[in-house]
């Protein structure tokens, strides 16, 4: 056949290649495991796109061919063929002409005897998985083949899979609480290779037994178990096997501090707030007139200008639809004397940039406004300061995103300023400073709730605490002010929306109010810093604050402490949950406004979990917009088994309170393979409109996060 035909030959295949099934490649491939796989020849195109490999070539194994920054939701096509030096008697390579759609420079590498699609989602990322049986001798051949509309086609590199028998051997071993006999049951074990070329996963017995398979070989043996330090080390696997025991501490791990870019020309202090974006970037700024988009992923920041009008000491959250809202606080006049409150509105976001919107209806403005989220995303605003007093008021009233309009509704107990609240699953809201209230959407009206163990907390001053709600429902507070309550009171009350009521808590060994508080996808909750209000304390202060870190399990009841913070910050600082499981922290160097050493830097700590061995990855995301009661699927990397997956609402962080969604959510999972599937509640309470980092959970160690936003 000549080479015009054979070209065209190729063009009508590749559009073919639609409707051929996949058990015709998953057939070939079945009887030709692999023993090593190398990359051949070159991709082309503009995009890059790279066929990769991972897992181990072996039988009984599983190999993991991915597709990396593709074309997003493109027809991508894995073709596979038994020789890469000719085609039907056309020699290889052969140059695939421009005039047939595809890039200048590409070329096929591979005979294309079978194929089958790959779905590729809207992050440019595929995955195609092979499950290796017993060995049969030979090579094979495979490429990708790109055919993006609108754009040109192209093909990746090849990869040539060598096929070998290979005889495994059994890695055995027990797994135990560390200087003792007792086993430990469902300990994660992992054999792993680099760039996790081979991985293989197996849970202890309920004699702490475990038992992996693997050929023979130099690994890196792990094992986890949630409360227990992650123990690894190298394990030389012969022919025999090998055999490694493990006694696990507990865990002691501080987690790690570092800084990962700064907010100059900015320097954050007291009217700044913090948003996280639907992108993973954060949104920072002073009074929304010296905003800052920073990317802590890579530390780079811009700036997207002004709104024209300050908003000192405003609250905001991250509208459904991407906008951030920033609602009342002051207007710059005399910013230290909270008598200029503001009835201004604006919101912003990357696509429209700065945007006006109706003021609040209360005349004399709200400088500190308490702020919820709904079911619905319409927000309730609550007390705050006022014009021209500083007098606060126990008014409130609703913001409906959808039609940008005001209304009244029901006036609290209490005049309060900067509340902590938050949706309950309930559907009631629950604010705390002051004494804790609940306001029924339903009827729009405020009714008195259980009274705080330690019901003198210092108001009408600031609030000494931060809120949170638990997986379960349960409401937790965490910070005390032991000047107004006692040096007994504890620094952690929980409230049980069934009885209303109330319950102390334990406390670490150091009491203070106004920390940082920040929930953490495995469970435990980040209290960082704050305020001992200088009582007599072994730990380094500057004017009462301390650099004092400690990690709270709810469940348990338990504290541990981790590493410090660098510096001194107070309740001004910003603090925020990232995508990648880390905590970001800048802002409140100015202690108490005495002059103390400012830092401009961002400060990130890596808890604990991140040293914990393989962490999960989420790879072709079904979508990221959803409604409720939707099942969302994911293909998982390397093939580790999930227990659970885990949504948390993004974070909008100013002094003491979050405005963002305050959920933690723990979600059933249905796993095959690496496909996996889970189902979002259909109950509005629980999970209200809004952005949710998608985490993907095996034990206590999370997945980067993919953001997803749940639609009304």
């Amino acid at each position: 056949m000549g080479l015009c035909v054979r070209v065209a030959a190729f063009a009508i295949v590749v559009i073919a290649m639609r409707t051929l099934p996949l058990a015709l490649l998953a057939q070939l491939l079945a009887a030709l495991p692999a023993q090593s796989i190398s990359p051949l020849g070159t991709g082309c195109g503009a995009r890059g796109t790279v066929l990769d490999a991972y897992g181990a070539p072996v039988p009984g194994q599983t190999i993991e061919f991915h597709l990396r920054d593709a074309a997003p939701n493109a027809l991508h096509v894995l073709v596979l063929g038994s020789s890469s030096s000719s085609w039907s008697g056309t020699p290889l390579p052969l140059a695939a002409p421009a005039g047939l759609g595809f890039a200048p420079g590409c070329t096929l590498f591979v005979s294309i005897d079978v194929w089958a699609a790959v779905l590729v989602g809207a992050q440019g990322t595929g995955v195609f998985t092979l499950h290796v049986p017993p060995a049969i001798a030979g090579t094979f051949y495979l490429q990708a083949l790109g055919l993006p509309s609108g754009e040109h086609w192209y093909l990746t590199r090849a990869l040539d899979v060598t096929i070998a028998g290979a005889q495994t051997a059994a890695v055995t071993g027990t797994v135990r609480l560390a200087g003792t006999s007792t086993p430990v049951a469902g300990a994660r074990v992992t054999l792993v290779a680099p760039q996790l070329s081979t991985f293989v996963e197996g849970r202890s017995d309920a004699t702490g037994s475990y038992s992996l398979s693997s050929l023979p070989g130099t690994f890196r043996l792990g094992c986890a178990a949630r409360g227990r330090a992650y123990t690894e080390s190298d394990v030389v696997v012969s022919a025999t096997g090998a055999n490694r025991d493990f006694g696990l501490p507990p865990e002691t791990h501080p987690g790690q501090w570092s800084v990962i870019g700064n907010t100059l020309p900015e320097t954050l202090d007291a009217t700044d707030i913090g948003v996280m974006l639907s992108d993973g970037r954060i949104f920072y700024c002073h009074d929304t007139m010296d905003p800052i988009l920073f990317d802590p992923a890579t530390g780079q920041k811009s700036f997207p200008g002004p709104s024209g009008s300050e908003q000192g000491c405003m609250n905001g959250t991250l509208l459904e639809d991407g906008r951030l809202i920033f609602v009342g606080g002051q207007d710059g006049a005399s910013p230290g004397s909270f008598t200029n409150a503001t009835r201004r509105v604006k919101a912003w976001s990357p696509a429209t940039g700065w945007q006006q919107l109706p003021w609040l209806l209360n005349p004399t403005g709200r400088w500190y406004p308490g702020l919820a989220r709904l079911r619905d995303g319409r927000l309730l605003v609550m007390g705050g300061g006022t014009a021209p007093a500083a007098v606060r008021t126990p008014t409130c009233e609703l913001f409906d995103p959808a039609t940008s309009t005001w209304t009244w509704t029901g006036t609290m107990g209490q005049a309060v300023e900067f509340p902590p609240s938050a949706l309950l699953f309930t559907g009631n809201v629950l604010r705390t400073w002051g004494s804790p209230e609940l306001y029924n959407p339903t009827t729009g009206q405020w009714q008195p709730t259980g009274s705080f163990v330690a019901a003198n907390r210092g108001w009408p001053g600031h609030s000494d605490h931060s809120l949170c709600v638990l997986h379960d429902g349960r409401a937790l507070v965490i910070g005390i002010n032991r000047q107004s309550a006692g040096a007994q009171a504890a620094m952690v009350e929980v409230y049980d929306p069934t009885t209303g009521t109330w319950s102390s808590r334990s406390s670490p060994d150091q009491k203070r109010m106004q920390c940082e508080v920040v929930p953490l996808p495995h469970g435990m909750v980040l209290v960082q810093g704050g305020d001992v209000q200088n009582q007599a304390t072994a730990e380094p202060t500057l004017f009462g604050v301390v650099k004092r870190t400690d990690l709270y399990d709810p469940d348990a009841d338990l504290w541990r402490r981790v590493a410090d913070t660098p510096r001194f910050r107070e309740y001004h600082a910003v603090t925020l949950l990232l995508r990648d499981g880390r905590v970001a922290t800048t802002g409140g160097t100015n202690i108490k406004f005495q002059g103390t050493p400012l830092s401009a830097d961002v400060d990130a700590w890596s808890p604990p979990y991140l040293f914990r061995g393989v962490r999960p990855r989420i790879d072709n995301l079904s979508a990221t917009v959803f409604l409720r009661g939707a099942t969302l699927a994911f293909d998982v990397f390397p093939a580790t088994t999930l227990t659970s997956v885990v949504l948390m609402g993004t974070g909008v962080t100013t002094h003491w309170v979050d405005g963002g969604v305050p959920r933690r959510l723990v979600l059933p999972v249905q796993q095959s393979g690496i496909a996996v599937t889970c189902t979002l509640p259909t109950d509005p309470d629980l999970l209200p409109v809004g952005h949710y980092f998608l985490f993907a959970m095996v034990d206590d160690i999370p997945s980067v996060a993919a953001i997803v936003r749940v639609q009304g």
